[in-house]
């Protein structure tokens, strides 16, 4: 390997070793720590879950003894798959659901997408990837993937991968 291809390859390395740095939040709560019982979204959870808000749970579930913040989450998710949007209470349960954002993507919870004014959406996404081996090999991959809602019923997928030798 020459010198600019190993000074490329680093380069390349400290930028994405750096990008992917920045994207953890080490203020971020666990998802198993336990939920006090005087905070206000274990209120708001308890107080939705005994007006029948969550059909799968009922307030035993909060009997039990503590409760993690995963666990709160997965009563969060069946409200939000039940609930009606006029409801006076979906302030607070969009409130839960900006809170505890990460543990419903854990728990597979997923929106409808919906397309504002009959206007499409575009989502894109993707990863990459450079390996550099003890012995002077390097290798990288380029993924995206592309999906383009154009209405209710269509939908068009796209993806390509690039690798790097």
């Amino acid at each position: 390997m020459t010198d600019m291809k190993k000074t490329m390859f680093l380069t390349a390395l400290l930028a994405a070793a750096s990008i992917t740095g920045f994207a953890y939040n080490v203020y971020a709560p666990n998802s198993f720590d336990a939920v006090s019982p005087a905070s206000w979204d274990y209120k708001t959870v308890e107080t939705l879950c005994r007006e029948g808000k969550a059909p799968s749970y009922t307030e035993d579930f909060f009997r039990r003894g503590s409760i993690t913040r995963y666990e709160l989450a997965s009563v969060i998710k069946d409200m939000l798959e039940h609930h009606d949007r006029n409801d006076k209470d979906h302030g607070s349960l969009m409130k839960l659901k900006k809170e505890y954002a990460r543990e419903l993507e854990a728990l597979g919870y997923r929106e409808e997408k919906k397309t504002a004014e009959g206007k499409p959406v575009l989502e894109m996404g993707g990863d990459g990837r450079i390996r550099y081996s003890s012995d002077g090999d390097a290798d990288g991959r380029v993924r995206i993937n592309t999906r383009w809602h154009i209405d209710r019923d269509t939908t068009v997928n796209a993806g390509g991968t690039k690798n790097v030798d």
